[in-house]
């Protein structure tokens, strides 16, 4: 007996319908995309890698020469093209620049050159810190240089030798702009948390505090 019951139309398995064909093409420029981003990523990190190595190798054979240069002169100009080829022998070229220009008397120079340094290391920041201040203190900019001394202070992390050291410099400013009380609270502070500071120092702290403390009381 013949069939007669409906048959479910056949669609041609060879062909797609239209959302799903426009789909897969969306789906392909994406990977297209996401396949290029890749590759130029690649590209760059690899650039990236060759010119830090780059970078760092001219650097450091600079800074190598200049720590072996006898003439104070070339060892210096040394030192200031190390400084900027950046990266960390740029970075200590510039915290050696600054010292030596601080020597010379080019303080607004040595400025340059130690703030524009990025170092690390807690200690030897707070010691770049510190010249800065000791910059300003010459240039009688008294209030950066306060300013100073409390960023060394901060990145020293109570050392026991850097900020009692700090502190007494700030009292000096202070005593510089009449200001005794202040004078009197920073002696206090080394009396109080650095002990051993004041017993190995040459200097009386205990004495310029009583001093400070009697000349800011009248």
């Amino acid at each position: 007996m013949e069939n007669t019951k409906p048959q479910a139309p056949q669609g041609n398995k060879d062909e797609m319908p239209e959302e799903f064909m426009t789909s897969a093409k969306k789906n392909q420029r994406t990977m297209v995309v996401l396949a290029t981003m890749l590759v130029v990523c690649a590209i760059a990190a690899c650039v990236w890698i060759f010119i830090q190595q780059n970078g760092n190798a001219k650097a450091d054979e600079k800074i190598a020469l200049a720590d072996i240069e006898q003439n104070d002169s070339i060892a210096t100009e040394l030192y200031a093209e190390a400084a900027k080829a950046g990266y960390k022998s740029g970075n200590r070229a510039k915290v050696e620049m600054g010292i030596r220009l601080y020597r010379q008397g080019k303080y607004e120079e040595a400025i340059k050159y130690l703030d524009d340094a990025s170092i690390s290391d807690k200690i030897v920041a707070a010691g770049v810190e510190a010249l800065q201040g000791d910059c300003y203190v010459n240039l009688e900019q008294y209030d950066k240089a306060l300013s100073c001394y409390d960023k060394a202070i901060s990145k020293a992390d109570k050392n026991p030798q850097i900020v009692p050291l700090m502190l007494v410099k700030k009292a000096n400013i202070y005593r510089a702009q009449g200001n005794f009380s202040a004078e009197a609270k920073a002696y206090k502070t080394i009396l109080d948390e650095y002990p051993e500071y004041v017993q190995g120092s040459q200097t009386d702290i205990r004495k310029y505090y009583e001093r400070a403390e009697a000349q800011a009381s009248k």
